[in-house]
């Protein structure tokens, strides 16, 4: 994922209300690359383009959210979600985290700190995962190393003998 700046970010919701007000306030937070989808249809013809985050409300008319996250789960898990939708049935915000979205905001009058305070923690866990990537890989490597190592000397001890 990229850093706050250039993170693709897609906003999935069929209120344009909605759409006007997180694009104006995630620019005003330093986002740069924001797309914005009024049904999620139109979202999943886009979702080749790989965003890095997605906004999704739950009910989009066209289909669910949860639908709409289920498939951008098939198509890839590393994309991050979070819910912002005015439903508070906690079956709802329960199913959406068991299929993989970050987090599940309440669409009420602090949506929008409640956002920024999502995408802040968003990135704290983006940097573990990419620090333990690197860690794992690192590890890997030297693994690699060592038992090169291990067969290199055993076939010099083999031919000394």
């Amino acid at each position: 994922m990229a850093t706050k700046t250039d993170s693709k970010i897609y906003v999935v919701d069929d209120d344009p209300f909605y759409l006007a007000t997180y694009d104006k306030h995630l620019k005003a937070q330093g986002y740069n690359n924001i797309s914005c989808f009024l049904s999620g249809k139109d979202f999943l013809e886009q979702l080749t383009d790989e965003p890095d985050i997605v906004i999704l409300d739950h009910d989009l008319g066209d289909m669910t959210g949860l639908d709409v996250l289920k498939e951008i789960k098939r198509f890839n898990t590393n994309i991050f979600v979070i819910f912002a939708s005015a439903r508070q049935q906690p079956d709802i915000a329960t199913a959406s985290l068991k299929n993989g979205a970050f987090d599940y905001i309440i669409k009420d009058d602090n949506v929008l700190e409640h956002i920024t305070s999502t995408l802040s923690k968003l990135f704290v866990v983006q940097d573990y995962l990419k620090k333990k990537k690197r860690n794992n890989r690192f590890f890997f490597f030297f693994s690699l190393i060592v038992a090169t190592l291990m067969i290199v000397s055993f076939v010099h001890d083999m031919l000394r003998h």
